[in-house]
């Protein structure tokens, strides 16, 4: 039932006029409540709203900064509780939306009055364990407040495509083990604070897609083993700090696209098993530190699209040695890398000779041969040097097919 009402919100005290207040919903009005509850509360600006919204629920009150275009019809559910229906706060006691933001005192006695007909006070959220959905899909958010989370084990999903939200307070995260898909889709986020992240072990898709941040803090994800996807799509990060991934396992499309990236730190990738199209499309590298990557299994698409990438590291596959190999582990690889030099080309080949493995299952002699061993490079066209020529026939002799420039060598 879309609606627009000015002015409704009722006095709270005798200090407090918010009769300029968009839209004031209470405990008393039952039937919006059970309409907020089904998810079929609708309500329509008159004009735009940067402000504040105040969300009281059985299990936490809070007040947050709102964006809310004008003449647009919006769901009130997911207007600061999220409208998965699988989030904590399932259980809605009032809210209230001001066109301009409130003071520090107007917010504490909006909170309050809340609290008299029912809410859980803000700091019922330091009793939270799970945070999980909690905020998903509020796209209207634009600020964060500072809430309690000390007991948090889990923020998965928790800030998921909160498209407004521009900043982010330091929480207190010292106990979190999942930070999974956490700020994905947060694309207006321009900054993240060095909040504690000591104890996260699983950082899947934890910040892709937040396109607006241009750089990242030095956190601590020394626990972490799972990177899938964490920075996919970050496409304005211009740099990148060199955090601690000595326990990272699964690197697939970690910094994948982005495409403002100039260099790479010399991340610790010991125990890295599978970096599939982990810097695809990071077209603005031009170059690429000497990693560990003795343990990986999977390079498919690594560094496919890096149009930018001129110089590749020597000695880079000099001690690879893999439990197993998967079908197509240099497929694409290099593919679209334009500019790459042909001293890059050789340093990736006799490096690849030198680690001795074979274009087997086993990446031994005598294993089953891949039934795509194919190692896939592109590069400027100049010419290559003896020393690449004799690294191709020898890698022949190991069961390897290399594909130069598209043509099978």
């Amino acid at each position: 039932m879309p609606f627009a009402l000015p002015g409704f919100f009722r006095t709270l005290g005798a200090d407090l006029d918010f009769s300029s207040a968009f839209l004031y919903v209470a405990a008393d009005d039952s039937a919006d409540l059970a309409s907020i509850l089904a998810g079929t509360y609708d309500f329509t600006t008159v004009g735009a709203i940067n402000g504040t919204i105040v969300v009281a629920t059985e299990e936490g009150t809070y007040s947050a900064g709102i964006s809310l275009d004008a003449t647009t019809t919006y769901d009130l559910y997911s207007q600061g509780v999220s409208n998965s229906h699988n989030g904590f706060m399932d259980t809605p006691v009032g809210y209230a939306i001001f066109p301009s933001p409130l003071s520090d005192g107007e917010i504490a006695q909006a909170e309050a009055h809340f609290v008299a007909e029912g809410a859980a006070p803000k700091s019922a959220f330091g009793s939270v364990t799970n945070f999980t959905d909690g905020w998903r899909n509020c796209r209207t958010i634009a600020t964060f407040p500072l809430i309690d989370t000390s007991s948090a084990d889990s923020f998965f999903r928790t800030w998921n495509s909160c498209e407004s939200l521009i900043s982010f307070p330091e929480l207190d995260s010292s106990s979190v083990t999942s930070y999974r898909q956490a700020w994905q889709n947060c694309s207006s986020l321009t900054s993240f604070p060095l909040i504690n992240t000591s104890s996260g072990t699983d950082f899947r898709n934890t910040w892709q897609s937040c396109s607006s941040l241009t750089s990242f803090p030095l956190i601590d994800t020394s626990s972490g083993t799972n990177f899938s996807q964490t920075w996919y799509n970050c496409t304005s990060l211009t740099s990148f700090p060199l955090i601690n991934t000595s326990l990272g396992e699964n690197f697939f499309y970690s910094w994948g696209n982005c495409s403002s990236l100039t260099s790479f730190p010399a991340i610790n990738t010991s125990s890295a098993t599978a970096m599939r199209l982990t810097w695809f499309g990071c077209t603005s590298l031009t170059s690429f530190p000497l990693l560990d990557t003795s343990l990986v299994q999977d390079f498919r698409n690594t560094w496919h699209n890096c149009s930018s990438l001129t110089s590749f590291p020597a000695n880079f596959f000099d001690n690879w040695s893999p439990a197993s190999l998967i079908s197509q582990v240099f497929n694409l690889t290099w593919d679209g890398c334009t500019s790459l030099t042909a001293q890059s080309v050789e340093n990736i080949l006799t490096s690849l000779d030198t680690s001795g493995v074979y274009g087997t299952n086993t990446g031994a002699s005598g294993g089953t041969q891949l039934s795509d061993s194919t190692i896939d490079i592109d590069y400027d066209g100049t010419t290559l040097s003896g020393a690449t020529t004799t690294a191709i026939a020898s890698l022949k002799l190991k069961d390897w097919a290399i594909s130069i420039n598209s043509v099978i060598q």
